[in-house]
């Protein structure tokens, strides 16, 4: 069993000055970060119509931002080092809103496509830097606050994008979610500037890791390009995914072995040898899968099967934050004063009974039906996001926390990368199968209900004064879909079913972390 090194973080502790100015920019960096994830998703149509391009060409849009921010994670440790952290935030800051200006501007695919991957390398810093700056803003004794805090970031950003972009694709154009970010950035920029504190724990006489950052560079675009293109181009049997995925892993492969070995990693991967934050960066990918597999597939259910547009998509989906943000601060006030198990196994439990929730909707749902299961949603990550977040981090000396925050953060991104690429394929899979059984149990001669039923819409249709031919090929049409939707219903229960068992395959990172209780608040 590992022991703590509270009394090391405590003695390394200096007071930062202006702890709330430091709060406010680390997590406002972290919304906008991530919610440019998700808030480009609502104006695709109309960027497909304003640039004239197709919808793989569109994708890109959204391939090229997780491409820079996954490239630039394991980065940001040694440039903040190298740089500062202030000096590194800061220009961090600028740089994401200047590319998210010159996005808006852009009237060509290829010029959005390449700003948007300098904004997510841009925005890289905030994931993982944000969170040292909010744990170095409190004293040791109050981290599970700050990681409480810092779950809120993260998980507000993704489920305001779709009311954002939605309200300023309607009202205004596509352009402007990009231009909003302007007078955000100048703000934050403000604040990073003025209050950010440098780094105490700067690591000097780093050597450049080029071999580190050239294997980097290949293996992450690869692997990213197969998670993200596999479904469209249906996996392996495409010559393109087979030959990305094997290169992604083969140089991934080679990264890691060269970043264990080498005397001066860009990422110090040896960190992983402790016990805490390798399970914690485990539980970090499995938690990524079931908060994005939830996040993916709901904006689906309310636009394919109830027609709701991106702000009832957006409304729906701030459910969960509302109760999230409550839920995170009873678990950082509660994390020490019991054991850290006797938190998050409920958060699994939780979870559990949310996704049980939207693996029983009806076809007849309508916003206010996902009410509950958003509320338990939101309530189960915020028992497993915050404690993960501390315990992870928290058997690190504190000079070793933004390695650790690097590594964490790029396997939590691979996770949710992964699992969400896997889901969309077992939805799109598990759909064809429902439907292939439905088709051949329903649409059969000696159905009674099916005869009547069309036999309904025939007459109503012929009421119209559609020919019988007409009237006879839109009914089977108009069955054909229903059949459709009950398949996608039903895959919509499969999925929700898989993320359940990856749900409780968190109980193994939590039995690996160390017993006892977790780091006292104050």
């Amino acid at each position: 069993m590992e022991p703590p090194v509270q009394s090391e973080s405590a003695k390394s502790h200096a007071p930062v000055a202006h702890p709330g100015m430091v709060v406010a920019a680390a997590v406002g960096a972290t919304v906008l970060e991530t919610l440019d994830s998700t808030v480009v998703n609502v104006g695709l149509p109309d960027m497909m119509g304003g640039l004239d391009t197709t919808l793989d060409g569109i994708a890109w849009v959204i391939t090229a931002y997780t491409v820079g921010n996954v490239l630039m994670i394991p980065m940001t440790r040694f440039v903040s080092d190298w740089m500062g952290r202030r000096r590194y935030f800061t220009i961090s800051i600028i740089l994401f809103t200047l590319f998210s200006v010159l996005c808006g501007l852009s009237r060509d695919l290829l010029p959005l496509v390449f700003f948007r991957l300098l904004q997510g390398m841009a925005g890289a810093a905030f994931f993982a830097t944000s969170q040292t700056l909010i744990i170095d803003a409190f004293p040791p004794e109050r981290i599970a606050i700050a990681n409480a805090i810092f779950g809120v970031g993260i998980s507000m950003g993704p489920a305001l994008g779709p009311v954002v972009g939605g309200y300023l694709v309607y009202h205004e154009s596509w352009p402007w979610i990009f231009f909003i970010n302007l007078p955000i950035g100048l703000l934050l920029t403000y604040l990073a500037f003025r209050y950010v504190p440098d780094s105490r724990h700067t690591i000097e006489n780093d050597r450049l890791d080029i071999p580190g950052i050239i294997l980097l560079l290949l293996a992450i675009p690869a692997i990213q390009f197969a998670l993200e293109n596999g479904q469209r181009y249906d996996w392996f049997s495409s010559p393109s995914i087979r030959f990305s995925a094997i290169a992604g892993a083969l140089f991934l492969l080679l990264f890691v072995l060269r970043e264990l070995t080498a005397d001066k990693p860009m990422l110090d991967l040896r960190v992983l040898r402790n016990r805490s934050l390798w399970a914690g960066s485990l539980g970090y990918a499995l938690l990524g899968s079931v908060y994005f597999g939830t996040l993916f597939t709901i904006p689906l259910m309310g636009e394919n099967l109830f027609s709701w547009n991106p702000l009832e998509t957006g409304f729906v989906l701030l459910q969960s934050i509302v109760s999230f943000s409550i839920a995170s601060m009873v678990a950082g006030a509660i994390m020490g004063r019991v054991p850290i198990w006797a938190i998050m196994v409920p958060g699994v439990a939780i979870i559990e009974v949310a996704l049980w929730g939207y693996g029983h909707l009806g076809p007849q749902s309508s916003p206010a039906s996902f009410l509950w299961p958003n509320i338990f949603r939101g309530i189960g990550l915020a028992f497993l996001f915050p404690p993960l977040m501390t315990m992870a981090l928290s058997t690190l000396p504190r000079r070793m926390l933004s390695t650790g925050a690097a590594v964490s953060s790029m396997i939590g991104q691979l996770g949710g990368s992964i699992g969400i690429a896997l889901l969309a394929t077992l939805l799109q899979r598990s759909q064809q199968v429902h439907q292939a059984y439905l088709t051949t149990a329903n649409l059969t001669g000696n159905r009674i209900q099916t005869v009547a039923a069309q036999g309904a819409i025939l007459s109503h249709l012929a009421g119209l004064g559609l020919s019988p031919a007409a009237a006879d090929r839109l009914s089977a049409a108009l069955i054909e879909n229903q059949i459709a939707k009950q398949a996608l219903f039903l895959s919509f229960g499969d999925v929700y079913a898989v993320v359940g068992v990856v749900a409780l395959i968190l109980l193994i990172p939590i039995a690996l972390f160390e017993r006892g209780k977790s780091p006292e608040p104050s």
